[in-house]
């Protein structure tokens, strides 16, 4: 690896990132993956980004699916993000907390925000894909709480947390 990529992954390790998992139905099974690449993108049409390491698996489902969800995950979700990161975890669980949507996307009912969303354009960048992706659809959670950080491969939490706002 170059200085430049070590470089470039070690600033990127450092800097937080809101954490999301998308979940997609293809022919009946159901695929769920973790990112935390995501970013509002375009608001006429109301769309997001994000990007996928690959193009097979669970990624390589999103990529098939007609429509997908985007889970914005809770502070108290860290358990289902390491779930959905790590290849053979448990996943879509009965307490895990998940309906089916009419539409057929799983949908973890407790994340404070879910987006449902459609491939609208995508390029490959080196070994990865960027996708710009259509939301129709917000779907707001049970229960309004933080979000869920991660920064140098580990989960932050927000609460009680306010950065000071007196200007000098």
């Amino acid at each position: 690896m170059s200085e430049l990529s070590d470089g470039f992954r070690t600033a990127f390790r450092h800097h937080p990132a809101g954490v999301a998992v998308i979940t997609a139905a293809v022919d009946g099974a159901f695929y769920g993956l973790t990112i935390s690449s995501l970013a509002s993108l375009s608001i006429d049409p109301v769309a997001v980004s994000f990007s996928l390491a690959k193009e097979s698996g669970a990624a390589g489902a999103v990529l098939a699916a007609p429509s997908f969800l985007i889970h914005m995950l809770g502070e108290d979700q860290h358990e289902l993000a390491n779930n959905f990161a790590h290849p053979g975890a448990p996943r879509f669980t009965s307490d895990q907390h998940f309906r089916v949507l009419p539409t057929g996307e799983p949908h973890f009912i407790e994340a404070p925000v879910a987006f449902r969303a459609s491939i609208h354009s995508s390029i490959s960048v080196g070994g990865s894909r960027l996708i710009a992706a259509e939301v129709h659809a917000v779907l707001f959670g049970h229960a309004q709480q933080q979000h869920l950080l991660y920064q140098d491969r580990e989960y932050l939490k927000l609460s009680g947390l306010r950065a000071d706002s007196t200007t000098s």
